[in-house]
């Protein structure tokens, strides 16, 4: 007997994931998750950040939301950076800086996770689910997953890929697309630390730099201290995915910190955290990105994907699960009428919607998370070039119009517009994209340097997904981005 057509279904029970998933039921849609691991206890001993976007997003997918995941995390009020000189310290700066009215909240991935899924009912979580493949017919979408020794068929109306960054669903649709290795390897524990040793100021984010190499250290909430390391890598010995350490990957940890204790004491704090930190609770991975698509959807619009799955990015800006909750929040709002009207027609429109609003800003942020890997592959030859303080401008704009989520607080740098919708997706006009790739008429960045030969690459690649015969875009509502790359007119 043929299984009953499901209405959605979510590859990948995430924070992404799950956060759609709630959100939907909450609207009275049955949607379901389906992850590849066996259970929702893995982790990679990491946290999340709660900027006002995501604190936005998380009440607009299900009211209170928001404050159930900050009542167990750190509220930090405050922010230091010591930029490292080269010799014995002589050269530090140290700069302080308060979030004032903008509140960040850290929290253990692994908690925000648990908060989620308890937004769901259990019967709609499906584990040890690994998706092969899927491919379309008339009426659904057939998900094909190795469940244990078997393969069984799973067929949903719309299908929802937030599997991460080295997504199944991308795959299918994208089959030769990769990660793309950004040159660097990141360490990251999280210590059980009631007052066994301070290593920052309480409230506070103690970030050390120098060149590529970085680290931080935060309160993650619950008693855990959090800490994060990264150096430049550019080994051949690539591993595909991450794991925790033995003791011989602890002993490669301090190996490089006692380097940079050469040039400067102010990684001391960080060998204090790291000498407390059990080898075993320590986990190690490469750091990838993925280069910005054109369109996040097959090319019928019952595909489409969010979250790291879409536009993973480098951490360094803070902004992958807060932008996967925008993600959430805005499919939750355009999935349900679309659904309800039983109309093809109006589903493909909310999908067209959904990336119209998303691509623009997520492409922003994914080329400014890649420069701030500190690796010259991946920095505009134009950024370079503008002074100390032009980059700390820079910066604060970025995290201001990031913050704004979901609409653009006017200012004179910010272009102006009557759509509050149009806000969302406005960009910088002075700090942030430079003159020549600024479409006069909207504000967006074009695509340019290896995003634009990747995004030639991959128009052309083969994919079951985009094989299949599908009417064309409508042309009521079309997409900020045309099949080339060139800018459309949004309707008015």
């Amino acid at each position: 007997m043929d299984k009953p057509v499901m209405e959605v279904a979510i590859v990948g029970a995430g924070l992404g994931g799950l956060a759609l998933a709630a959100g939907l039921h909450s609207r009275g849609i049955q949607a379901h998750v389906f992850e590849k691991s066996p259970n929702l206890i893995a982790d990679t001993a990491t946290a999340i950040s709660l900027a006002p976007n995501a604190s936005r997003a998380l009440d607009g997918i299900s009211v209170g939301l928001s404050a159930a995941i900050k009542s167990v995390a750190s509220l930090t009020k405050t922010t230091k950076v010591t930029l490292c000189g080269s010799r014995n310290g002589a050269g530090d700066k140290t700069l302080v800086t308060s979030y004032g009215e903008d509140e960040l909240y850290v929290v253990k991935w692994r908690s925000a996770r648990s908060i989620l899924a308890s937004r769901v009912p259990a019967q709609y979580i499906h584990c040890s689910h690994v998706l092969l493949d899927y491919f379309l017919d008339d009426q659904s979408v057939a998900l094909r997953f190795q469940c244990g020794g078997e393969v069984t068929i799973i067929r949903a109306k719309f299908v929802v890929g937030a599997d991460g960054i080295n997504s199944a669903v991308r795959r299918a649709m994208y089959p030769a697309d990769r990660p793309r290795d950004l040159h660097l390897i990141n360490w990251n524990a999280l210590v059980h630390n009631p007052g066994r040793f301070s290593v920052h100021d309480q409230d506070q984010i103690a970030i050390t730099r120098s060149g590529p190499s970085l680290c931080f250290l935060v309160d993650a909430g619950e008693d855990y201290t959090l800490w994060v390391f990264r150096v430049e890598d550019r080994s051949t010995a690539k591993e595909s995915s991450g794991g925790f350490c033995d003791e011989s990957g602890k002993a490669r940890v301090l190996e490089e910190i006692d380097k940079l204790l050469g040039s400067s004491p102010a990684w001391e704090p960080l060998k204090i955290a790291v000498e407390a930190t059990e080898a075993g609770q320590i986990f190690q991975r490469r750091i990838k990105d993925r280069i910005p698509l054109e369109n996040w959807s097959d090319l019928d619009q019952r595909v489409v994907l969010m979250g790291d799955a879409a536009h993973a990015m480098h951490w360094g800006p803070g902004q992958g699960a807060r932008t996967a909750f925008e993600d959430a929040h805005q499919l939750c709002e355009l999935l349900p009428p679309a659904l309800a009207a039983a109309n093809p027609e109006d589903l493909k429109q909310a999908v067209m919607r959904y990336e119209e609003l998303r691509i623009p800003r997520l492409t922003k942020f994914q080329n400014y998370a890649a420069e701030t890997t500190s690796i010259a592959d991946f920095i505009p030859a134009w950024v370079t070039q503008l002074t100390p303080s032009d980059q700390r401008c820079r910066m604060k704009e970025f995290q201001h119009w990031a913050a704004s989520y979901p609409l653009m607080e006017m200012r004179p740098s910010f272009k102006k517009t009557d759509s509050p919708e149009e806000m969302i997706i406005a960009g910088w006009q002075t700090m942030f994209d430079p003159p020549d790739k600024i479409d006069k008429n909207s504000g967006h960045e074009t695509i340019h340097g290896d995003s634009k030969n990747h995004q030639e690459h991959i128009q052309n690649l083969p994919s079951r997904a985009r094989a299949m015969e599908s009417p064309p875009r409508s042309t009521s509502c079309p997409s900020i981005l045309d099949n080339h790359g060139q800018r459309q007119q949004s309707p008015a």
